[in-house]
């Protein structure tokens, strides 16, 4: 497999969804790399892209409101209690 630098992803606490380590289940720091890409052809014009994660990175187990989230607190929608 060739994994180029545009294929790696990395965490952005202020837009994504956060990642936390497998092993500690803390935050992963903004601005580490958590995983890469990699594009799958479909037919000629079409391909399908999957994020593979490291094998000690995971998506996080907590709500959004436990972790900062931009796109939550712009939330106009949002009720706070």
């Amino acid at each position: 497999m060739n994994i180029l630098a545009r294929n790696i992803v990395y965490s952005e606490h202020g837009i994504d969804e956060c990642f936390e380590y497998k092993n500690s289940g803390v935050r992963v720091p903004d601005g580490l790399a958590v995983g890469y890409t990699c594009r799958t052809p479909i037919d000629e014009k079409n391909y399908k892209e999957t994020l593979f994660l490291f094998d000690d990175v995971e998506y996080s187990k907590y709500d959004h409101p436990y972790w900062d989230n931009l796109e939550l607190e712009n939330d106009i929608d949002r009720i706070v209690m």
